[in-house]
């Protein structure tokens, strides 16, 4: 695989990590307002819960975002290792790929490099479908 893949696909389970993450915060906050406000935030109507069980859903649902936010941040840490060693490889061309995929144009690469945007373009449109490599100046 690639640095390029691995890169990509972390990036990836990061953002679904972080849906997730969202979901599971609206969970803790229904809960919350079941347990202490006695209220179902969908209908705005009142319920009787057992506290028992009510103090069950509610932990269980904080201990899910625990676990989430400990993954996220493992995740996040995984990333930024990942750009801190691409951010050292040479070679224009894996300089470049780097830089479009932290989301930078080629205008903003040029900016940062001394090259034109429309160079930057060219040069990497005659790479065509060359495989781009940590090869010895990739390192």
């Amino acid at each position: 695989m690639e640095w390029k893949d691995s890169y990509n696909d972390t990036v990836n389970e990061l953002r679904i990590l972080q849906i997730r993450e969202m979901e599971i915060r609206r969970r803790v906050e229904m809960a919350h307002k079941v347990i202490f406000k006695g209220e179902v935030p969908s209908s705005g109507s009142y319920v009787h819960i057992p506290l028992d069980k009510g103090i069950d859903w509610y932990n269980k649902a904080v201990d899910d975002l625990k676990e989430i936010q400990a993954e996220v941040d493992r995740v996040e840490s995984i990333k930024l290792e990942m750009e801190v060693h691409m951010n050292q490889f040479t070679g224009l061309a894996n300089v470049i790929q780097c830089k479009r995929m932290e989301g930078k144009s080629y205008d903003m690469i040029g900016i940062e490099l001394g090259y034109s945007g429309g160079y930057l373009r060219k040069y990497m449109s005659k790479r065509g479908n060359k495989e781009v490599t940590q090869s010895t100046n990739a390192s």
